[in-house]
């Protein structure tokens, strides 16, 4: 029985570790060709997998391109969730929050800036992308409502609608994130992280 349970992980493992492997190349294609028009042969070649294999994880690509967001939005839940449990103050905790959407954007900068115009357009492909832009938006602006609502509670924050200052606060770490993803040289991501929770942080105090 054991055995069995261990070889049903490993092959568990590989297919997670091939499903990641497609879904890296095809972050890097797209981003490099800066358009969702790569096919999924090419993906399979450059992933080197057959091409079978990633109509096994992706029925079309609109899936991967789904996936793609999904995978960098994962990233930031996992990078932020020590900090968002354990760090009190809601403003440090802003700060990091930012801080890990802009490593987000600085390990696929190219393919951030093809989601930001794809999802604005007629085809298909915007329209996937565009809906789950809008479902990571949601999730996110839960984050930021949880975090003003204690943030008033405890007196940090001054008495403000939660959404009209989620809206803002939207506001200013979309941009950030948007410039970062077109600066060829950005500066240190801490730094630029402070100063966007600082002006943030500016307008909500109490």
């Amino acid at each position: 029985m054991t055995g069995r349970r261990t070889s049903d992980d490993l092959k568990e493992v590989i297919r997670d570790f091939r499903r990641d492997q497609v879904i890296d190349v095809a972050r890097r294609l797209f981003g490099e060709r800066g358009t969702t028009d790569v096919s999924m042969d090419e993906i399979a070649s450059e992933a080197g997998v057959a091409r079978s294999t990633v109509y096994v994880y992706f029925a079309n690509r609109g899936e991967l391109l789904r996936a793609c967001l999904q995978g960098m939005y994962s990233q930031l839940l996992e990078a932020i969730a020590t900090t968002w449990e354990q760090e009190e103050e809601p403003g440090r905790r802003l700060e990091r929050l930012i801080e890990e959407m802009l490593a987000v954007v600085d390990d696929s900068p190219a393919f951030f800036r093809l989601a930001l115009v794809t999802q604005g357009t007629p085809a298909n492909d915007g329209e996937v992308v565009g809906a789950e832009l809008a479902l990571i938006g949601l999730d996110i602006a839960r984050l930021l409502h949880d975090l003003v609502v204690e943030g008033v509670a405890r007196g940090v924050f001054r008495m403000l609608d939660p959404d009209v200052a989620i809206s803002l606060i939207g506001q200013q770490i979309y941009g950030a994130m948007a410039v970062r993803a077109g600066e060829p040289m950005p500066r240190p991501r801490d730094e630029a992280a402070a100063d966007t929770a600082q002006f943030i942080l500016h307008g909500l105090a109490a």
